[in-house]
């Protein structure tokens, strides 16, 4: 159907019996107020380049209130039971881990803290080769956790190393557990 020829003589005849119009009223004020703008609905438009840089401000402001605000704790908390025995050493704070693609790496972490200050405080509950051999596990796996954490600031995105970090939050969880039980028990 590219030439009027071959078109269908009745779609020929509708189009001939078309005749053009004006309308019984001018339409021209309706269409006029639908095009006014409408009043305003209280949003504030933002455009993306200032959202990404308001993030990025309130990111970094977050990140040293937090850094400022853990090393005056770490700097003024008074050193526990466990502390004296490991020769005034402070153990690896493992809430500076930073956190990995898991979510429950954050309450991990919170856990093995809180424990820990129960064990250290009550290893002088077991004998010398005992606690000697907790503390060389402890200190084993805080460097260990050292490490994990190191890595993962040197590959935020590798998910491998993010759960090494969790495996060996885990693995002085569990160790901190048994220690804890032990120690109950005598």
């Amino acid at each position: 159907m590219d030439t009027d020829d071959e078109m269908d003589p009745r779609l020929r005849q509708s189009i001939d019996s078309l005749r053009d119009t004006q309308p019984a009223t001018d339409l021209w004020p309706g269409i006029v107020r639908q095009l006014e703008p409408r009043g305003s609905v209280r949003t504030m438009l933002i455009r993306w380049p200032v959202a990404l840089a308001a993030g990025l401000v309130i990111a970094a402001a977050t990140s040293v209130t937090t850094a400022i605000l853990m090393r005056r704790t770490a700097a003024t908390a008074p050193p526990s039971a466990g502390e004296v025995a490991l020769g005034g050493q402070r153990p690896a704070d493992v809430s500076t881990v930073p956190a990995s693609f898991a979510p429950g790496d954050a309450a991990l972490a919170r856990a093995v803290n809180d424990l820990e200050r129960a064990v250290r405080g009550s290893l002088n509950h077991l004998d010398a080769e005992a606690r000697n051999s907790v503390v060389k596990s402890l200190t084993a796996l805080d460097q260990a956790i050292a490490q994990a954490a190191a890595r993962q600031i040197a590959a935020p995105d590798d998910p491998g190393v993010a759960r090494y970090l969790s495996s060996t939050l885990r693995k002085k969880l569990d160790l901190l557990r048994t220690v804890n039980q032990l120690t109950q028990q005598s």
